[in-house]
């Protein structure tokens, strides 16, 4: 009875500002359960940010079948937004679902191909499915500050390991390099160095 007396746009400020996703979607589905939405306001854009962020919340929960639901519903109304696609190939990389994650990322891409961490995840995907030589070639989309950004380390870490898959040592090395560069302390990088040139050498003494 108190959800009914408070107006839709308190609901969305309530989802927003909640601390807990379980409350989140509480707020959030009552905006879009209401019949008293305004339709000048809560126009399709509007209503899609609802059933995006209802659809974050159920990540945050675990609850990955429920928040592809939520995007699906979200993209029907505005398939233009990079964004829901984004969470989507998130939502389904939980589930396990590698091929429609990375549909998910290349939808996204296609409406704004600067999407970095698109790139970044798409690529992450080849990598999990073997496909290597996809994997840089995403990882070679990203934008130039992943040279300089420490958040990217993570990135010229999975690099490097593709092309020690494809037993190319030296391309694998500059990438571990750039990862040391950024996070001298990036224990993984590291080893996956150690590796490289001792794979390097051995390959030069045969």
């Amino acid at each position: 009875m108190e959800e009914k007396e408070r107006t839709i746009e308190q609901l969305f400020n309530l989802g927003f500002h909640a601390e807990y996703p379980e409350e989140k979607v509480e707020y959030y589905s009552a905006i879009l359960e209401s019949d008293s939405r305004d339709p000048l306001l809560w126009k399709e854009e509007a209503l899609a940010l609802v059933w995006t962020n209802t659809g974050i919340a159920y990540c945050d929960l675990s609850e990955y079948q429920k928040a592809v639901y939520c995007f699906e519903k979200a993209l029907e109304l505005d398939s233009l937004n990079p964004d829901i696609w984004y969470n989507k190939g998130i939502a389904h990389s939980y589930l396990g679902n590698h091929r429609e994650s990375v549909k998910s990322y290349t939808k996204a891409l296609e409406v704004d191909p600067k999407y970095d961490n698109a790139w970044i995840n798409k690529g992450m995907l080849h990598d999990i499915l073997g496909e290597y030589e996809e994997a840089i070639k995403c990882y070679e989309h990203v934008h130039v500050t992943m040279e300089i950004d420490p958040k990217y380390a993570l990135a010229w870490n999975k690099k490097g390991i593709a092309y020690y898959h494809l037993r190319k040592y030296a391309e694998a090395i500059t990438c571990f390099t750039k990862v040391l560069n950024m996070d001298p302390d990036y224990e993984d990088a590291k080893n996956n160095m150690a590796n490289a040139m001792k794979k390097l050498k051995s390959a030069g003494e045969q």
